[in-house]
Parts: C-alpha cells; sequence; structure tokens
C-alpha cells in the first residue's frame, strides 16, 4: 500500500479549496482517507496554507510521498526543504502528441 500526501477539492463550484489528506495512491481524489492534515485556500489574498507540522513529519518519516503541489507548498511552510520549480517534470497537456517511430522494415520500403 503506497501512501500519498494529497489535496482533496471541496468547496463550490468556482470557489474551491483543498483539504491536505494522507490518501492510498489508488484511491480516487475524493475518496476515502486515512487522515487529514490540514487545508489550502487558493483564493484568499495571499493564499492560506495551513497544516499539522508533526502529523505531517510523521507521515514523512514512515514513507508517505507528496505529490508535486503539496511538495512546493510544504516546502514553502517550511516542513520540507523548499522545492525550485524548474526542477519539476513538466505535464503533457491533452493536445500535445507522442511522437512515435514508424519500425524500420516500414521505412525501407
Amino acid at each position: 500500500m503506497a501512501v500519498k500526501i494529497k489535496l482533496q477539492r471541496k468547496g463550490a463550484k468556482n470557489a474551491p479549496f483543498y483539504r491536505v489528506v494522507v490518501q492510498d495512491e489508488s484511491f480516487p481524489r475524493d475518496g476515502r482517507v486515512i487522515e487529514v492534515l490540514g487545508h489550502y485556500d487558493p483564493l484568499l489574498e495571499p493564499s492560506k496554507f495551513e497544516v499539522d507540522v508533526e502529523k505531517t513529519k510523521n507521515w514523512l518519516s514512515k514513507g508517505a510521498q507528496p505529490t508535486d503541489r503539496v511538495r512546493l507548498l510544504l516546502g514553502q511552510a517550511g516542513v520540507m526543504p523548499a522545492v525550485d520549480l524548474a526542477a519539476l517534470p513538466k505535464r503533457k497537456t491533452k493536445g500535445e502528441a507522442v511522437p512515435v517511430e514508424a519500425p524500420a522494415a516500414a521505412v525501407a520500403a
């Protein structure tokens, strides 16, 4: 069972806020949680991120892996080392096509 520290979306349409939760990675985003660690409200200016530091460090020591967004937020809060945004892998958008190489036999013909 691989455990992740994720953001769980709550709130209304166009007014999201998130709970920082510990969840099995195979569970859906809004599925069953193991423990709630805090919350994040991106709509406030400046955005509000509160997390229980002791519980979070305990889960990290047990091997829980934070998602990229949570790792960034925990770095800003001082719970983990800060993350360089340039070091994070870039996601592929839906429109981006993966180049497929043609087999050598089809190219020679």
